[in-house]
């Protein structure tokens, strides 16, 4: 049985030239090599660099072609000795849970496999906005299904936001429908969601960085208010967008030298950000206390005890919130309610909460 061949991994960073030496040397020993395009138009000046440069031809498969991955798992098994197989794409290929996927795979089935990493957005965002890449928190992408309803993409960004860190969200491009998320439509998405979850977590003023076209010469940076972004054209994809938490002075230096804007415009967003208990705390405290105004004068004397212990539950609820303390907070809240629907299961009165 002839020996299994290699599946070779490169990535090619972020622009027509981003490849490194060592990715070319691969792309030019192979016997087949496969152009991955999935989240970022094609580039003809790419195409035409990376087929000078290794003299032979590529070719292009989408996303689907990746995720099946058998005729490129068949492909590194051919022959007495094996083929080499090289899949090539944009940033840094095992950024995609597919392409890591995929070389499980090829390892299972014996085929060796290699990876030549190269720049991507989620290093270049940091480096070409002055942010600190240690500060950053959890990335998620934006997509044009759930642009409209940004619920995972809001609640991602409130827990990155508690923590003071930074948030990049990738705006999707679909290569194959040919369109994307632009930056307008994202912020509006995300005030959307803040209408319908209501935890503070953006609001015009939110201060954010959109970021097109990294790695390339028609690159735009700009920073701004969601009011003012949201009003901005911002030309071909791919874009990301950076929603700062904590800043560092000098971040804030960084930022304010790069975007070319007033330092005294540059500020993250933490710092107003509310809880979740401290959105519903106060809701259930306030309910809770109207429910007991309004069926105390219904009580007999007997029933005070019951009473001053919700009582007692809310203002510990209260002070639970105001200390921090979110969990005891909420089942502070939580007593208080089920002493008082105690009252219904044994008949005392009837509550309509």
């Amino acid at each position: 049985m002839g020996r299994l061949g290699k599946l070779i991994f490169v990535g090619l960073g972020l622009g027509p030239k981003g490849v490194s030496m060592e990715g070319l040397d691969e792309l030019r020993s192979a016997d087949v090599v496969y152009l991955e395009y999935y989240t970022t138009p094609h580039e003809p000046a790419l195409l035409k660099y990376l087929q000078k440069e290794i003299g032979s031809e590529l070719i292009i498969v989408d996303r689907a072609f990746v995720e099946d991955g058998r005729i490129i798992l068949t492909e590194a098994g051919k022959g007495e000795k094996g083929r080499k197989v090289v899949l090539a794409s944009l940033g840094d290929p095992m950024v995609a849970t597919t392409h890591d996927e995929l070389r499980a795979r090829a390892i299972r089935l014996g085929i060796e496999t290699k990876v030549v990493h190269a720049a991507t957005v989620a290093t270049a965002a940091a480096g070409s906005s002055g942010l600190h890449y240690y500060k950053f928190s959890t990335t998620i992408t934006v997509t044009r299904e759930e642009v409209e309803r940004l619920g995972q993409v809001y609640h991602t960004l409130h827990q990155n936001l508690l923590k003071g860190a930074h948030t990049l969200l990738l705006l999707e491009y679909d290569t194959e429908a040919g369109e994307g998320v632009s930056p307008p439509e994202a912020i509006a998405g995300l005030l959307r969601a803040e209408e319908n979850f209501k935890r503070g977590v953006v609001t015009d003023s939110t201060f954010a960085l959109v970021l097109s076209r990294l790695g390339r010469e028609d690159a735009q940076l700009a920073a701004g208010t969601f009011e003012e972004l949201e009003k901005k054209a911002f030309g071909e994809p791919p874009h990301s967008i950076v929603i700062p938490g904590n800043l560092h002075f000098t971040e804030s230096d960084s930022v304010s030298a790069i975007f070319g804007i007033n330092a005294t415009r540059v500020k993250g967003n933490s710092d107003e950000v509310l809880r979740t208990a401290q959105t519903l705390v106060p809701k259930y405290v306030a309910k809770t206390r109207q429910v007991l105004a309004s069926v105390r004068p219904k009580l007999r004397k007997e029933y005070d005890t019951v009473v001053e212990n919700v009582e007692l539950y809310l203002r510990d609820a209260e002070n639970f919130l105001a200390n921090g303390q979110d969990e005891l907070a909420m089942l502070s809240v939580g007593y208080a309610e089920g002493l008082i629907d105690s009252l219904t299961f044994a008949g005392v009165v009837k509550i309509d909460w």
